[in-house]
């Protein structure tokens, strides 16, 4: 019986350290997921309460916030112009749902920094209607002024915090704006705040998840928290736009970073053609792929955003019908939902386009070639703007000194960008050649108009390219998750690209509320 009980007691033990065994093994060589984690929240709601402390937001929310949710650029600027809202209480109720909604524990997160002056902002723009329409001038000056903005945190504010999302760089004070940021200034836009980001536009671990910066924790889709990617890098500005934060926010993307957010959160993003909008000032991933985008919660909006720093302001009135006899070719991948796809051809079939169904196209990213040139980018950034770190190798070694709270993911790609001897743009601009070949051809060769296909699934290409790519919401999958259509077309055809878009929303009405 001793005996017996040996061995059964030498198989559970087995079986124990089997089943620890695997345990630690899974653990090492699965991802981690999503946490709740949420660092500056404290700081954010003292600045927002500060600002608010004199309204009475309890009545101003139970009044006005029903102009303001859900309602496009031109809603809102009709709203100011009949009087029944001001810049400064439209400004204040974007703060309110930041507090309430974002900041709040398990709030979406998606807010890094606001500004300390939002409302001095905004109150500058309610005095300065005054003055104008006393003085008979057309108004608003530009579609954005005293729309509140949000900037995805990489885009230099020199009176905003600057970090990339790293905990490094969490009081960093670029020495001027961002050459965007000045063009918004000037058109009267609100500067609300900074949106977080997947650290250094997802640049610091290969298994971090989307939404992630050591400056601010985790940004969570406000559809699946914690169980639905916000997807990123600029998860935040999405997310922001999506729960009613602001009306419009500015990503970056480099490889699929303003597309996959956007589809991800049921919202419009737009990344223009490479060079349109001045990516001046913005802390780079890649310098010679780095294109800045709006995203908005209707291609209006967005058409309104690029117009405003382009300035190229596409008329979409009366183009509910731009669908109809264009040619689009509908970009299918194996892993594509099927479900899906017949929904997005049924969509523009139903338009009135004529869709030729093509194979998905080569994957050209440069997302595998980021170190070849990163430290370069990085340090030449630095010493331009005076950040406290200015060499690669010294953040790497400030980050170790506090792994846990600074890396919390490791920072594997930081490393293997350090230890390249020489950097090299070869392999990058061959791929943006080769990137536009593929496309090029596959414009010519079927006389198409436009390309579309689900997501982000040939964001990385086009971006590579530098030509404009629309995400519009297309709907949700049968689990919950919202999914976009993404057009895009040859470079420099952004107005063709914003009509095709107006014309697939209006005949969808695809965008969910989270």
């Amino acid at each position: 019986m001793s005996r017996k009980r040996k061995i059964i007691g030498g198989i559970l033990l087995l079986l124990f350290l089997c089943i620890t065994g695997v345990f630690i093994y899974l653990k090492a060589v699965i991802p981690p997921g999503e946490e709740w984690l949420a660092y500056n929240s404290g700081k954010i709601t003292a600045d927002i309460d500060r600002q608010l402390e004199d309204l009475d937001i309890d009545t101003l929310i139970s009044e006005k916030e029903s102009l303001v949710l859900e309602k496009n650029i031109d809603e809102l600027q009709q709203a100011v112009g009949q009087g029944k809202l001001t810049y400064e209480e439209l400004a204040a109720i974007c703060l309110y749902r930041i507090k309430t909604l974002d900041q709040s524990r398990h709030g979406y997160n998606s807010v890094t920094e606001v500004a300390v002056d939002v409302l001095e902002q905004a109150r500058a723009c309610d005095t300065s209607r005054s003055a104008l329409l006393q003085s008979g001038i057309q108004f608003p000056p530009s579609p954005l002024f005293g729309i509140p903005v949000l900037l995805k945190d990489n885009i230099n504010t020199a009176d905003i915090p600057t970090s990339a999302g790293a905990e490094a760089f969490s009081t960093f004070l670029p020495r001027e704006d961002a050459a965007l940021v000045r063009m918004l200034r000037e058109q009267g836009a609100v500067i609300l705040g900074k949106n977080n980001l997947s650290e250094f536009a997802n640049y610091l671990s290969s298994v971090m998840p989307s939404g992630y910066s050591g400056k601010a924790g985790q940004t969570v889709n406000p559809f699946g928290p914690l169980k639905i990617s916000p997807s990123g890098s600029s998860s935040g500005s999405a997310v922001s736009v999506t729960a009613n934060l602001a009306p419009v926010s500015f990503g970056t993307e480099t490889a699929g970073s303003i597309s996959g957010p956007a589809a991800a959160n049921s919202v419009v993003g737009f990344k223009p053609s490479r060079g349109s909008i001045s990516a001046e000032g913005i802390m780079p991933l890649i310098q010679a792929v780095d294109t800045p985008g709006p995203i908005a919660k209707c291609v209006s909006d967005a058409s309104l955003a690029y117009g405003a720093l382009s300035g190229s302001y596409a008329d979409l009135s009366g183009q509910e019908d731009a669908l109809n006899g264009a040619v689009i070719g509908l970009l299918i991948y194996d892993y594509n939902q099927e479900d899906m796809i017949t929904q997005l051809k049924t969509a523009l079939e139903h338009a009135g386009a004529q869709v030729k169904e093509l194979p998905g196209i080569q994957d050209v990213s440069v997302q595998n070639i980021i170190y070849l040139t990163f430290r370069r980018d990085f340090e030449a950034y630095a010493l331009k703007y005076g950040l406290p770190i200015t060499t690669l190798k010294e953040l790497i070694a400030y980050n170790q000194e506090d792994s846990r709270r600074r890396i919390r993911y490791g920072q594997d790609l930081l490393e293997a960008a350090d230890v390249v001897e020489q950097c090299d743009d070869g392999p990058i601009k061959g791929s943006i050649q080769e990137a536009q070949g593929i496309l090029d051809t596959l414009f010519s060769e079927h006389g198409l108009d436009a390309v579309v296909f689900l997501n982000s699934t040939a964001s990385a290409t086009v971006s590579a390219a530098g030509y404009p790519q629309l995400t519009v919401p297309l709907g949700m999958d049968k689990k919950g998750v919202p999914q976009g259509a993404t057009f895009a077309a040859e470079y420099g055809r952004e107005r063709k690209l914003l009509e095709l878009g107006y014309s697939f929303e209006q005949n969808v009405q695809g965008r969910f509320q989270p």
